[in-house]
């Protein structure tokens, strides 16, 4: 039998906190998540994703599986493009214009009613990440949808976005890994329906 440690109690501790979060998840808006960006490669739309520090990341990962991923062998790939990937541009903004409005000018112009913005952040814009507050804001004006993946009480973007799945915790380290584990679920729904042989070539 394995020699216990002093942090075995706490291992354990977080992966059953884990489980028991997983459980608490709200079914149908993760189902919703799923048929809003499904609408957008339908109507040939473009998804942008946002986070700031480690919700950037799970912003990009969002990005690269939608181009990738879920896209059958031939098939047109998903239009999506992570606010953060242009490191230039991002920080042209930042350092020109209003910090806040660091993700809206960029998709002044560019954002239409076809297209989804994806907001990824553990406060949910409480007190934290005002650029993406604003950025769901021009979003939802637009008449776009917007999704947002939160932590906490969920903030101002659990309240305002389109359709929010939040992660009922405040601990930053559990969110983010469960809004981990939500973008690989709905991933690999969208695999599954994009596989579909009555959905066409298209």
């Amino acid at each position: 039998m394995p020699h216990m440690t002093a942090n075995d109690s706490k291992i354990e501790a977080f992966f059953e906190e884990t489980v028991a979060l997983l459980r608490r998840l709200d079914h149908s808006a993760i189902d919703r998540a799923r048929g809003i960006l499904l609408d957008c490669y339908r109507k040939r739309g473009r998804v942008y994703t946002a986070g700031n520090g480690g919700s950037a990341s799970t912003a990009q990962h969002f990005a690269c599986d939608l181009g990738k991923f879920v896209i059958p062998s031939g098939r047109r790939p998903f239009d999506a493009r992570c606010l953060t990937d242009n490191i230039s541009l991002y920080t042209a903004w930042a350092n020109d214009a209003a910090r806040e409005d660091v993700f809206v000018n960029q998709l002044r112009g560019l954002l239409t009613a076809n297209d989804v913005l994806l907001a990824v952040s553990v406060h949910g814009g409480a007190g934290f990440s005002a650029d993406l507050v604003r950025a769901v804001r021009f979003a939802n004006e637009a008449g776009a949808k917007s999704l947002a993946l939160v932590g906490f009480d969920g903030g101002l973007l659990h309240r305002e976005a389109t359709c929010s799945i939040l992660v009922p915790v405040e601990s930053t380290p559990q969110t983010e890994a469960i809004h981990l584990v939500i973008e690989h679920l709905l991933m690999a729904l969208l695999k599954e329906h994009l596989a579909r042989p009555d959905i066409g070539t298209d």
